[in-house]
């Protein structure tokens, strides 16, 4: 496919989203800032819908390929959206999204071949499709960290393991770039919304099943390694307090760099995604050896990821000592006679 496609691609989204940013502000789709915000002014919120239309367009241009995975993308985002615009019961949202990841793994060829693993794989990608929405926090951040993966699952189509037509990805691609853009400033002018996030995340969950089947190779898995390591740890915290786990909260890793370092938004959204970088390379490099190796591999790096998260959490949640004021009276009193 050549640039000049890819070029009026860029200018179709880029258009889109001015358009919808002039319509969710003009009906009122913004986020208002509360106790668990991150930001602090009305931010329009769903500006990661682009992503679906980024599908859409691969899926016109590719002669209507893989027709049932855009109809379960089209069902998530679709409940997403009306879920940004008013709130919509978890029950629902939860039974959207396991029948459109149903119809992902028909796509993928995935749904025969598991038999009876059909619901703990169900399971698995729903817990996917939720990490990655709740990692959607702070400014660049859904910006940054999809720029790194999908860009790796790029590299690898192109130059590793061709496994999958390329248009869906650079569509993606292109689509996250116009998207951070409007999201990855000092003050954002638009979030991804549920929509975004729920959208980018079944794309990736699309790419990387087709990747692993076509490659044989589970270790693929690790491309959301930090994603994943932050969300399944801070449930697992928020477990040993007692908490309800469907409660909003400020607890995971990157809202505490916020929040307690004052680290601003930008800075901990390139942190991760710039980690997750770092963890693609030595994934695709794991990739050339042989299943015990990776296993071990793969272990070592979840090990020493899990292992920093511990620390650095514990100490972010440390009680701060407040100074005793009567003692330091008392001895400066002391010098004084």
């Amino acid at each position: 496919m050549n640039w000049i496609v890819y070029a009026g691609v860029a200018i179709l989204l880029l258009g889109a989203e001015v358009l919808y940013l002039r319509l969710a502000t003009h009906y009122h789709i913004v986020d208002s800032p509360n106790h668990r915000s991150s930001h602090t002014q009305l931010t329009v919120r769903g500006g990661g819908i682009i992503f679906w239309l980024a599908a859409f367009l691969a899926f016109v241009v590719t002669n209507f390929v893989s027709p049932v995975f855009f109809v379960g993308l089209t069902l998530v985002a679709l409940v997403s959206f009306l879920d940004d615009i008013s709130s919509i019961p978890n029950r629902i949202r939860l039974l959207i999204q396991l029948i459109s990841l149903g119809l992902l793994l028909e796509q993928t060829g995935l749904w025969s071949e598991l038999s009876w693993w059909m619901v703990p794989g169900l399971i698995l990608a729903c817990g996917v499709l939720n990490a990655y929405n709740f990692m959607d926090g702070i400014n660049g951040m859904t910006a940054f960290y999809s720029l790194v993966t999908v860009a790796s699952v790029l590299i690898i189509n192109q130059f590793i393991i061709p496994f999958t037509e390329p248009t869906l990805v650079v569509f993606s691609l292109i689509g996250v770039v116009i998207f951070a853009f409007f999201n990855a400033r000092q003050q954002a002018l638009c979030f991804a919304g549920d929509v975004g996030s729920v959208s980018m995340a079944f794309i990736v969950i699309f790419l990387l099943i087709n990747l692993m089947r076509e490659s044989g190779q589970l270790t693929y898995l690790l491309l959301l390694t930090v994603y994943g390591i932050d969300s399944v740890m801070t449930i697992l915290y928020r477990l040993w307090r007692g908490e309800n786990i469907f409660q909003p909260h400020k607890l995971h890793l990157f809202q505490l760099l916020v929040h307690q370092l004052q680290w601003p938004h930008l800075r901990v959204a390139g942190l991760y995604a710039l980690t997750q970088f770092l963890i693609n390379g030595y994934v695709i490099w794991l990739t050339r050896w042989d299943a015990q190796r990776q296993f071990w591999g793969s272990l070592a790096l979840l090990a020493v990821l899990t292992l920093a998260y511990v620390l650095i959490t514990n100490r972010l949640l440390k009680p701060r000592r407040k100074p005793d004021h009567g003692r330091e009276t008392s001895q400066v009193f002391r010098r004084l006679t």
